[in-house]
């Protein structure tokens, strides 16, 4: 009965080879393709650093007062972490009542007021001109703590 499994195996195993080239075929590529044509950057993720936390967008906070601050995180045409410069981004909060949030779109630091949600939009041009821009949403998500349930625990009766 094993017969019947070993050319399957044998496929499974060829075809697992295959794949195996094919991946250092095109790790190899990229290597020849970095050296032929440079890093650019091609596209940015807004991020977000915090006492607590730090995380790519989206995030949430859970208490008043509790702050991230948002960056950018630059991206090249392969997909790589862009280790070039990075253009200074424009920052801009959808809460412009800023009841949601406080922001200032000079530090990107931004702090949780009350709950709902806020979109924060990172933008940049790139150096070939290239416009490049991320939206994230930071949400505050404060735990509303019930009132005390009142219970009677013990109870007079007066008589007249």
């Amino acid at each position: 009965m094993s017969h019947n499994h070993e050319p399957e195996q044998i496929k499974n195993h060829q075809l697992s080879k295959l794949i195996e080239l094919a991946e250092a075929n095109l790790r190899l590529l990229r290597v020849i393709v970095g050296e032929l044509a440079p890093p650019k950057l091609t596209s940015i993720q807004l991020s977000f650093k915090g006492a607590s936390m730090a995380t790519a967008g989206p995030v949430t906070l859970t208490s008043v007062g509790q702050t991230v601050t948002a960056s950018v995180i630059g991206y090249d045409q392969f997909g790589n972490v862009f280790t070039g410069t990075i253009p200074t981004p424009t920052f801009t909060s959808s809460d412009a009542a800023q009841a949601v949030v406080t922001f200032d779109p000079t530090t990107g630091l931004t702090t949780a007021v009350a709950n709902g949600v806020a979109n924060i939009t990172a933008t940049l041009t790139t150096a070939e001109g290239l416009a490049l821009t991320d939206t994230e949403s930071v949400t505050v998500a404060i735990p509303v703590t019930p009132p005390p349930t009142l219970v009677i625990s013990s109870i007079k009766v007066a008589f007249a």
